[in-house]
């Protein structure tokens, strides 16, 4: 699916994704989570509940490898700097995020409105799955648009952290501008 709706992201998913852990689907009472997760210091490796369908396995393959492609580029050259105590809010999670975090999440999500736009725009998926799409993207859309103001407004992000978020918000403009063409 993620090969026949974005060609470019399945092939970045295959060349950085090195290791796919299966993780157990088991929680308190009978709940059974969907998580998925990379870790800083294993680059490459996407840990997994099996996801339900084949989109939410190509929305997990994108989100992560975003994770591990931005923790890398901060190692190489730090977007932000440390801050105590400083937590926003984010619309995709309950809890206060840290800039690190709210950085990532933008990252991972608008990577997901660009995949999901792609999804909706094209011709691989049939039209009831197109039509979800639409609502995925658009969903991340917003997403993304709430949360890039906190980011550029910030003082924790470094140059080029800033030149970064600024290239993230031209390229959300681009999904909302001509959501086939980005």
């Amino acid at each position: 699916m993620l090969r026949a709706t974005d060609p470019g992201r399945a092939a970045e998913a295959a060349a950085l994704v090195r290791c796919l852990v299966p993780l157990a689907r088991t929680g308190p009472h009978g709940h059974r989570p969907k998580v998925s997760a990379t870790f800083r210091a294993a680059p490459g490796a996407v840990l997994t509940t099996l996801p339900d369908t084949a989109a939410d396995l190509a929305a997990v393959l994108v989100h992560e490898t975003q994770h591990s492609k931005l923790s890398v580029l901060h190692d190489l050259l730090p977007l932000h700097r440390p801050a105590p105590a400083a937590a926003y809010r984010v619309p995709w999670r309950s809890d206060l995020r840290p800039l690190a975090g709210v950085l990532q999440g933008a990252y991972a999500h608008l990577a997901l409105a660009d995949f999901w736009t792609r999804a909706a725009a094209g011709t691989a998926l049939p039209p009831a799955a197109r039509g979800e799409a639409r609502i995925r993207g658009d969903s991340y859309r917003r997403q993304v648009a709430a949360t890039l103001p906190l980011l550029l407004e910030s003082s924790e992000l470094t140059t080029t952290g800033q030149e970064f978020t600024e290239g993230m918000r031209v390229h959300l403009a681009s999904l909302e501008a001509a959501p086939g063409d980005a």
